[in-house]
């Protein structure tokens, strides 16, 4: 089995894993979310990141492509701001494109690569990525078919993640392509740039996602035996495993980034 073929199905079984669907409140999401803006849970923070994407965004109608859309809920946020007929979705996951279509039926998802898309030139007015490019083999053959696909004047907007060294075994298994290491968000504007994009604005958001979801998840077990959601002993059971994953993902994560590029009229 590929790398690649583990990844997918890694996340195919644990974006569907019981306690990952009632973190996130079977909304679907499966990423950090953004936490500026006074979100109270997950879910809330996820939908909070997609519209700050969005809203970066130099055209606010026209055709959206959903990049690795997963299970659909990223999608189903853009139908808030965009006609749904206007929302393709894609993903290399047969699976999680399944799970999109019933989310989402009005819109349009195919199972494609992200990195060859079988779209002609000048396609969309928008193309939004929300914390997948790392795994795209490469991001920089990412960013040339973004750049392709996109009108004169549109815009490119996602989420990513820059993280810190990690051993080849554990970047092998969450498909990380060495090509994909970059050191600084200096050298991520240049990657941009050398892919034809303009406009560029990449900022650090470090400690209002990675910190905001870290927070929320330690926390998350007590929340939820407050509520009567969760008994005590499932509780004491669950807090030290979240907090366990929450301090692991901050410590890999390097740098969070919000991003916007355009290509030039």
């Amino acid at each position: 089995m590929s790398a690649r073929e583990r990844m997918i199905r890694v996340y195919d079984r644990t974006m569907r894993g019981r306690y990952q669907r009632r973190y996130y409140d079977n909304s679907g999401y499966f990423n950090f979310g953004y936490w500026g803006t006074g979100a109270t849970s997950q879910a809330d923070a996820c939908d909070a990141l997609v519209d700050r994407l969005a809203a970066s965004s130099a055209n606010t109608g026209g055709r959206i492509l959903d990049v690795a859309c997963g299970l659909g809920a990223s999608t189903k946020r853009l139908t808030e701001t965009y006609p749904p007929g206007m929302i393709t979705g894609i993903n290399i996951s047969k699976k999680q494109i399944a799970d999109a279509r019933k989310r989402v039926p009005a819109c349009d998802f195919q199972v494609m690569s992200a990195t060859d898309m079988a779209f002609p030139d000048n396609s969309f007015d928008t193309v939004i990525c929300v914390e997948a490019a790392f795994h795209f083999d490469t991001r920089d053959r990412f960013f040339k078919e973004a750049h392709r696909v996109l009108k004169p004047g549109g815009s490119l907007v996602l989420s990513d993640i820059l993280f810190r060294p990690v051993s080849n075994a554990l970047q092998e298994f969450w498909h990380i392509p060495s090509a994909n290491r970059v050191a600084s968000i200096a050298e991520y504007r240049d990657r941009l740039a050398a892919a034809g994009f303009v406009s560029i604005d990449v900022t650090d958001a470090t400690g209002l996602c990675v910190g905001g979801f870290r927070k929320n998840l330690a926390g998350w077990p007590g929340v939820e035996r407050r509520a009567g959601r969760m008994s005590l002993a499932r509780s004491l059971a669950a807090a030290p495993v979240c907090k366990l994953v929450a301090a692991y993902m901050a410590r890999v994560c390097k740098t969070y980034l919000l991003v916007s590029a355009r290509k030039a009229s």
